[in-house]
Parts: C-alpha cells; sequence; structure tokens
C-alpha cells in the first residue's frame, strides 16, 4: 500500500472527526478510531476536544518535520447511532484489511450519503413514543392524545428554529412550554384526567440522554475537560426544559405552585 500524502489524510480525519463528533458519539471512541486510522497509513495523530471545537496534529513517523495542525470548529446534527456504527467499522475495515486511502475516502462518503428518514417520519415517531411514555408512566387516552398532539407541534418549532439557526437554550425554553401548554389546554377543557403524569411526559422529548451519557463517559475515559464541558451544558438545558414547563405552571390554574 502506498503511503498517502500528509495533506489529503489530514483532510479525511478531519472530516471524519466532524461527523463523528455531530453524530453523538463520546470523544474515546473517536480518538480510538482516528489513531487505528492513521497508524495504518504511517502517521502519528494527537488530538484535544473541546466544547465547540477540536484541535489535531498530524506527523509523519519517517519524517518529524513533515506534519499538519488544525483547530476545527464543531457542528452539530442529528444524532444517527447508524452512522456511528459504520463509521467505527470502516475504521477497523481500515486497520484489518489494509485500504488504500482513496479507497476509504470513497467509502466514507458512501457512508455518510446514506439515505436519512424524512424529518416528518422522525417528528412522528418521536410523537408516538413519547405519548407512549404517558401511558406507560399510568396515564389516561386523553392525556397520551394530548401529549402526542404537545410533541408533534413542539418538534415542529424545534426543526423550524433549527433551520433557522436560533440558540438551542431559546429552543428549549420555547418548546418545553409550548408542549406543556398544549398539554395544559387538555386539563383545563377536563379531558386529561391524569395532569401530573401527562405534564411530565410531555416534555420527556427535549431530554439530553445521550449528552449526559457521553459525559460521564468522557470523565470516566479521562477527557474531563470534554466531559465537564457536555455536561455543564446537559444542565443548562435541563434548567430551559425547567423554565419552559414553569412559565406553563405560572399561568395556569392547577395550582401546584401555590
Amino acid at each position: 500500500m502506498q503511503k498517502p500524502n500528509i495533506q489529503t489524510l489530514t483532510n479525511f480525519l478531519i472530516e471524519y472527526v466532524s461527523i463523528m463528533l455531530s453524530s453523538g458519539t463520546y470523544t474515546s471512541r473517536i480518538a480510538k478510531c482516528v489513531d487505528r486510522i492513521t497508524r495504518v497509513y504511517g502517521y502519528e495523530i494527537h488530538i484535544n476536544f473541546f466544547f465547540h471545537h477540536f484541535t489535531l496534529n498530524i506527523v509523519d513517523r519517517s519524517d518529524k518535520s513533515s506534519q499538519r495542525t488544525y483547530v476545527v470548529p464543531t457542528k452539530s446534527e442529528n444524532i444517527n447511532f447508524k452512522l456511528i456504527s459504520d463509521l467505527s467499522a470502516l475504521s477497523w475495515a481500515i486497520y484489518d484489511k489494509r485500504y488504500s486511502l482513496e479507497y476509504a475516502q470513497e467509502t466514507f462518503k458512501e457512508l455518510i450519503s446514506q439515505k436519512k428518514h424524512s424529518s416528518l417520519s422522525r417528528i412522528l415517531f418521536i410523537s408516538v413514543a413519547n405519548s407512549a411514555f404517558c401511558r406507560l408512566f399510568g396515564g389516561d387516552f386523553g392525556g397520551c392524545l394530548f401529549v402526542l398532539f404537545g410533541t408533534l407541534i413542539g418538534l415542529f418549532f424545534r426543526y423550524i428554529f433549527t433551520r433557522l439557526k436560533i440558540n438551542i437554550k431559546i429552543q428549549y425554553i420555547f418548546c418545553s412550554f409550548i408542549t406543556s401548554w398544549i398539554v395544559f389546554l387538555g386539563i383545563d377543557l377536563n379531558f386529561v384526567k391524569e395532569a401530573n403524569i401527562a405534564l411530565g411526559s410531555s416534555i420527556l422529548y427535549l431530554t439530553p440522554g445521550v449528552f449526559f451519557i457521553n459525559s460521564i463517559i468522557d470523565i470516566l475515559k479521562d477527557h474531563i475537560l470534554m466531559g465537564l464541558s457536555r455536561i455543564i451544558n446537559v444542565i443548562i438545558l435541563v434548567c430551559c426544559i425547567s423554565i419552559g414547563i414553569y412559565m406553563t405552571l405560572s399561568i395556569s390554574n392547577l395550582g401546584i405552585l401555590q
């Protein structure tokens, strides 16, 4: 296998890391995958992760003067566990089968261009799942129905706000408020009997569970700075959810805050 050009390899790894990070995986997994790929081609990599960017330094093992260093901003996309699994498998395939960099790039492009679920179907499935949680926790039929409708509206606004690049904290406050407000309307119209269960279930779709799990794994795997940054961000998002539902409770007549 011919040794690839250092700049070509660097460009490939920057895109690889960016996609892995934006898909919702933890940092130690990414570090192991890129180290595996880099060693195959005769280079070594040093990579540091921060909440809004990552830095990588690639060095030719046979010529230490040949190296590249980049600071790359991170981006946020939809969580995609299948893509994470496929890209991890690609790193092992490169390591085991000694793929050329050209073939690895082609395979990578095929993986990231796979057909994704439409936004409409994703919104619908999440709404049904959130409604099922309401029923699981003991909610009545009316509660499940209003949680379904409230989640649909909340996710629709979140989709619009994301396209408009509105700050995610504002998104969480507004979506938490509008979803819980719709459920409150069902309670006020006496369609919902189990008010506490319906209100509690309505905002579950906003819970940043994946980010919380990743932050704990990062801390346990010694990526302390990244883990603390993520867990602080999780706390802020949970506070935003709380603000949204507090707004609903403060203007309702449920008596929970009295």
